[in-house]
């Protein structure tokens, strides 16, 4: 897939000093493929604005691309496989040399569970979902601060998952990525607190895209992509440091965090999941 990105010619649509996140001019998405990344860009194309949109599908990407330029958006796109997290940062510098990102939307990630026959995931499998799920988006997050410290403004959102607040015995590599994610995005919260750039977290249950759809199990309060759109929108609009979302799921975290821990690890071994092998 041709990478695209827009020339300095452009430099018009970077945001103004003080962002209106309502309205930003350059929205930086990975994950951009499907799922909320895809939704999110769609959410935010609009006439002026400048979306740059990383994901691993470049069939997918192209039609999100293609969605978001009918409504009027400047788009460029990138195939990328945050594996590599090296590569990924290489590529990231090409966009910040010629960008000031208003919004910084890392939503890529991915889950995976052990089958019925493995003991334990495979070690292959820990070492991707580490980097996908936390190396990767952690260390661009951090570089993209770097640029927002020197215009002294900018937002990052990075997209956790509930599975941090539990120890899930048949995701373990999935649950302990998510929740070194967490606890970065509250130290990069705080690190940036001086500088005015802004940090959210988001943290959602079940969302119902193709992650989710592989799963094979009871899916309580599951949410809309619209509805979970809505709800990440909002959350950035009203600068949240950290939003769960739907409700119910503070509440299984409150649960997790003061139940005796025999009822807790009883619960927790007893949870009955399943997956289809993994689609791109």
């Amino acid at each position: 897939m041709k990478d695209v990105i827009p020339t300095k010619k452009q430099k018009f649509i970077w945001g103004s000093k003080n962002i209106d996140l309502k309205n930003p001019k350059v929205i930086f998405i990975t994950g951009a493929s499907s799922g909320i990344g895809a939704s999110l860009a769609n959410y935010y194309a609009r006439p002026g604005t400048t979306l740059i949109l990383w994901g691993r599908s470049s069939d997918k990407l192209t039609k999100v691309k293609i969605s978001c330029q009918q409504k009027g958006a400047i788009v460029a796109t990138r195939e990328v496989d945050l594996v590599n997290t090296d590569q990924a940062l290489l590529d990231l510098e090409s966009y910040l040399s010629v960008h000031q990102f208003d919004i910084a939307i890392l939503a890529a990630g991915s889950g995976d569970i052990k089958n019925d026959h493995e003991k334990l995931e495979s070690t292959d499998t820990f070492k991707k979902l580490a980097m996908l799920n936390y190396v990767t988006p952690c260390a661009m997050a951090n570089r993209i601060a770097m640029q927002m410290i020197e215009k002294k403004r900018g937002h990052i959102v990075l997209i956790g998952s509930v599975a941090a607040f539990h120890s899930l015995p048949f995701a373990t590599a999935y649950s302990s990525s998510k929740a070194g994610l967490t606890r970065f995005a509250d130290c990069l919260r705080l690190a940036l607190k001086r500088y005015g750039v802004k940090v959210t977290l988001i943290t959602p249950g079940f969302v119902d895209t193709p992650m989710s759809q592989r799963l094979d199990c009871s899916k309580p309060f599951l949410m809309s992509v619209s509805k979970a759109v809505k709800k990440i929108s909002a959350a950035i609009n009203h600068n949240k440091d950290h939003v769960i979302m739907p409700l119910p799921f503070s509440i299984l975290k409150w649960i997790d965090n003061h139940a005796p821990k025999r009822i807790r690890d009883y619960i927790l071994l007893n949870l009955k999941v399943k997956q289809d092998h993994p689609k791109d």
